[in-house]
């Protein structure tokens, strides 16, 4: 296995693990080392590339399912911040007629 397809498989183990457990920042810490990982190893010259392809594929399903969860995080964030509005308007509406 070339250096470039263990540290993209190095790095997308850690995201997998950062993206089951919701660690936000360490994703994106995760995801900007990713980007390097790839950049770099189109950079290096390797004579078989079914290890990288493999390795990207991988990439690719993980980020997959990073987009699912993410969209469904902001979906989850923006009932709770309309709930709390919904609420701070009644309270207000309590408070005029209270």
């Amino acid at each position: 296995m070339s250096s470039a397809v263990e540290r993209i498989e190095q790095t997308r183990a850690a995201l997998g693990v950062a993206l089951a457990e919701c660690d936000w920042e360490k994703v994106a810490q995760l995801d900007l080392e990713c980007r390097r990982h790839v950049d770099n190893a189109m950079l290096e010259p390797i004579d078989d590339d079914s290890e990288l392809r493999q390795s990207l594929e991988g990439l690719l399903r993980l980020y997959r399912d990073l987009v699912q969860a993410v969209t469904i995080q902001r979906e989850n964030t923006a009932e709770e911040i309309a709930r709390v509005s919904r609420a701070h308007k009644g309270a207000k509406v309590y408070q005029l007629f209270g």
